[in-house]
């Protein structure tokens, strides 16, 4: 259902011999019984790997502590992220309402991995007429072990941006590419903004 290199990360023993799972339970736990009769609410964030770690905490504030009387409302902003788990695990955590916004920036390798890809809408026909790329995307798609973005998606590209005139693997991934593109971001039918400079490096 999830990656087992994130959830190791999550789960395991950290050097104070406690998990970031134990961490986050034990801090959760206490916040609740602090502001105990008000409304909560969680958001969590992170770039890259965080991202995807950010995604598992989610999961499991939401799987701890969503049956008791206080069901906090847990958000994701996932910056760059990888592909954490299932489509199985996807389902779960839409079921449970916790939001993810995931946003990619299509240049990033980061983001597409684990997993098959797929890019663009066209398909490939055999010599039978049979669109080739559709079925078989649809095949994996109900395959339980293929690994699918959870939540909803934005999706920026480098090259939208004028002030990107050289971009590697590493720029495409950097977190402040990232936060450059969503200050420039009006829309997916809008220029960039022109005053979208201020988080690049000089």
């Amino acid at each position: 259902m999830v990656q087992s290199g994130f959830l190791s990360l999550y789960t395991s023993a950290a050097c104070d011999s406690l998990s970031l799972q134990q961490m986050v339970r034990e801090e959760i736990h206490r916040i609740l019984e602090t502001y105990s009769g008000e409304a909560l609410s969680f958001t969590l964030t992170g770039h890259s790997l965080e991202a995807a770690l950010a995604t598992l905490t989610a999961y499991d504030i939401k799987t701890a502590f969503g049956l008791k009387d206080q069901t906090p409302m847990v958000t994701v902003i996932s910056f760059g992220g990888p592909r954490v788990g299932n489509w199985r695990f996807r389902q779960e955590v839409e079921k449970q309402g916790t939001k993810v916004l995931h946003i990619v920036n299509s240049d990033n390798l980061v983001t597409k991995v684990p997993g098959f890809i797929f890019e663009g809408d066209d398909d490939v026909a055999d010599g039978r007429g049979t669109h080739v790329a559709s079925w078989v995307k649809k095949r994996l798609e109900d395959a339980q072990w293929t690994y699918a973005e959870v939540g909803m998606e934005l999706r920026l590209c480098s090259r939208d941006s004028p002030y990107l005139r050289r971009t590697n693997a590493a720029t495409c991934h950097d977190l402040n590419t990232y936060l450059h593109l969503i200050d420039g971001f009006v829309s997916s039918t809008c220029p960039f903004k022109a005053t979208a400079k201020r988080f690049l490096r000089r």
